[in-house]
């Protein structure tokens, strides 16, 4: 930044429940403090300038423009951010090179490594560090993983209602009291070496006797034809990013468990007329979650699926839907398909270290959150299962225990203490 020699006017779009914008205006902020004399940010509330909005063809949020011809959707990590408003082109190339020719610090040595500051990560820091371990949270991403996108937690013990994304604050504050949190640490590889893991990040090696992977899951892909086309532009995964987008408009989501419901109550309480596509002949969410979508009035097709995303280059304008039951397919108008069809592991670190994995790509676990491999649990998403908030937190906990008690009786070894079903 400090070898910026032309003006640059970066203009972050936000809606006020997106919880990535507040870090992507924030970048854009800094960078405007450190050089005050070339950098002017305007971070812009698109439920105050629609029409700014759709003059730049803001489908989702947050979207930065750095020029008038480079534009980034989501929230970037800050040094990306940065060599994007430099060099207004794409930084993955740059950032890439940049990562293999480092050779970072010294490795930071701790008893146990985690990996995602989600729910289980984090309820496993606490409990590692009270247990007397010394560990580090490494997250590539935004703190609070799923959670975060969740426009409303009504199933976590303690809160009858509570935004997904102060939930996950409260946890993270909750866990820096005891250990520290590294962002923007995406772990690139890992490796065993000499009896310890070594995981190689952009932030530097960490070394750690155990490793615990809570790296969640991620969203399911319709795989429909114009889904990819119109990511951004109308095709969107997260509600209480882009809900406000559609205020006054029409909105399909596409999903029958809690999340679809829960993304279309969000959406229907923002004035968006709201459409629910359903493969099933019966929801699989929570009976109160069906009550409400019924109480709310909220559109219901079952027993069909989107086979298409239709638009027109710039923005979706239709659905297209098979009705199984009939055996026909038909055009529903809509400006925007939200997406919530289930999840797929993030499960790349999981591979690299070789652990067993099931049918679906989740990592097989036993009792104790043991993995296939001695001294690395896994925990939460990562692990299949119920994928609930209350069932990470336990699952994270316990994992960390069965870390604590591995490193002082190794259960591998003859007369260690732990139970390891099988593994």
């Amino acid at each position: 930044l400090a070898k910026l020699a032309e003006q640059r006017d970066p203009r972050v779009f936000v809606t006020p429940a997106c919880p990535y914008c507040p870090g992507q205006a924030l970048a854009a902020i800094k960078c405007a403090v450190e050089r005050p004399d070339l950098v002017s940010a305007e971070i812009v509330e698109i439920d105050e300038n629609p029409d700014l909005a759709e003059r730049h063809n803001v489908g989702s949020v947050p979207h930065t423009l750095f020029g008038e011809d480079h534009a980034a959707l989501g929230l970037m990590p800050e040094e990306r951010f940065v060599v994007e408003l430099v060099t207004l082109k794409d930084a993955s190339e740059f950032l890439g090179e940049m990562a293999a020719q480092a050779q970072g610090p010294a490795p930071e040595r701790v008893d146990l490594a985690i990996v995602g500051a989600g729910p289980a990560g984090l309820s496993a820091a606490i409990y590692a560090a009270r247990s007397g371990l010394s560990a580090v949270v490494l997250e590539g991403g935004p703190i609070g993983g799923q959670v975060s996108l969740t426009p409303t937690v009504e199933n976590y013990p303690g809160f009858a209602s509570v935004p997904g994304k102060k939930l996950m604050e409260i946890m993270a504050a909750h866990a820096r009291e005891y250990t520290h949190i590294v962002t923007d640490a995406q772990v690139e590889d890992a490796a065993e070496e000499n009896g310890r893991f070594e995981l190689r990040t952009r932030k530097g090696t960490f070394s750690a006797r155990a490793v615990l992977l809570a790296t969640g899951a991620a969203y399911r892909a319709l795989g429909a034809p114009g889904e990819d086309r119109y990511r951004g532009f109308g095709v969107s995964f997260c509600s209480s990013c882009d809900g406000y987008l559609y205020k006054g408009r029409q909105a399909v989501v596409v999903g029958g468990g809690n999340t679809a419901l829960t993304d279309a109550l969000h959406l229907k309480h923002l004035g968006v007329e709201t459409t629910i596509i359903h493969r099933r002949d019966a929801f699989r969410a929570e009976k109160h979650l069906q009550d409400s979508v019924a109480r709310e009035g909220i559109g219901v097709r079952f027993n069909s699926e989107v086979v298409e995303i239709t638009g027109d280059d710039k923005k979706v304008t239709a659905v297209r839907v098979r009705d199984n039951a009939a055996g026909t397919t038909a055009e529903l108008p809509t400006d925007a398909v939200f997406i919530a069809v289930g999840h797929v592991p993030n499960n790349d670190l999981a591979k690299k270290l070789e652990l067993e994995l099931d049918g679906g790509g989740f990592v097989s676990v036993d009792r104790a959150m043991r993995t296939s491999r001695p001294r690395v649990y896994a925990a939460g998403d990562l692990t299949g299962g119920s994928m609930q908030i209350v069932t990470a937190v336990s699952e994270g906990s316990l994992a960390a225990l069965s870390a604590f008690e591995d490193l002082g009786t190794p259960y591998w070894k003859e007369g260690g203490g732990g139970d390891s079903a099988g593994h």
